[in-house]
């Protein structure tokens, strides 16, 4: 599937999901959904291969983005207790996108994938509270977490459809992406999300750094030697994967 097919597809999913949270006072104050772009195209990543795709894989598709937006509009919360009325309202359009991805798989009688997500989103819950508490972890263990928590529902929509196939490239990629936005986050100042949260990683930059070009060394390995993956996606990820590594380039340059 060459590009333009690829960002059609993109579009049309996430016009789907917008038709799904349709709540116009939560769209007052709340804003659209967070839908992060490069984890859609993760989880529609077996379409984007030429894989048979049917009706219920592309609700199953718009149930998990769901679930990450439900978590995003979670985070934007900042306060342990939501006293203002634009907090109460994030914690509840999370809570209301999390009921549309239970609705849409109750529709299509996939309980088994609810209770499989549903697992998941426990997980990932779990992983973030390593973020908050004041544990000491490992920085291999911070990266676990981050692994987890950036690709573990599509983990399970993949291993649902037995796209087992596509795991790793999704799970490493994710992770670099991850990485790769907390790093210049911090570099340019600001305060991203698992550095800000966490002194072993503020404490190693450096093995940040040596960690994404690992992460990057391995998945053009990967992508390049697969012989799952169709050579136009082939290029399409290696773009992808170049276009972060000239960006920093130039940013050091």
């Amino acid at each position: 599937m060459n590009e333009a097919l690829i960002k059609q597809h993109i579009k049309q999913y996430k016009d789907g999901i917008f038709k799904q949270v349709q709540h116009s006072t939560l769209l007052k104050y709340t804003g659209a959904p967070v839908i992060d772009e490069e984890r859609l195209f993760f989880t529609l990543l077996p379409l984007f291969n030429g894989e048979e795709w049917d009706e219920s894989q592309s609700k199953s598709a718009i149930a998990v983005t769901l679930i990450f937006s439900a978590l995003a509009a979670h985070d934007l919360v900042k306060e342990l207790n939501a006293t203002t009325k634009e907090q109460q309202l994030q914690v509840l359009a999370g809570d209301y996108y999390s009921g549309k991805y239970y609705q849409l798989l109750a529709s299509d009688k996939q309980l088994d994938l609810i209770q499989q997500l549903s697992d998941g989103v426990a997980t990932i819950s779990e992983q973030k509270t390593r973020f908050y508490d004041r544990q000491l972890y490992s920085f291999e263990e911070i990266i676990q977490s981050i692994q987890l928590i950036e690709s573990k529902s599509i983990e399970q929509l993949y291993e649902y459809y037995s796209f087992h196939e596509y795991v790793f490239v999704m799970k490493e990629s994710l992770l670099l992406i991850a990485l790769k936005r907390e790093l210049e986050a911090y570099e340019k100042g600001g305060k991203p999300f698992y550095i800000s949260k966490s002194s072993q990683l503020q404490s190693n930059i450096n093995l940040l750094q040596v960690e994404i070009e690992k992460v990057e060394s391995l998945l053009k390995e990967e992508i390049t030697n697969s012989e799952l993956l169709q050579d136009q996606l082939k290029g399409l990820l290696l773009d992808k994967l170049m276009r972060c590594t000239l960006e920093k380039q130039l940013r050091e340059g």
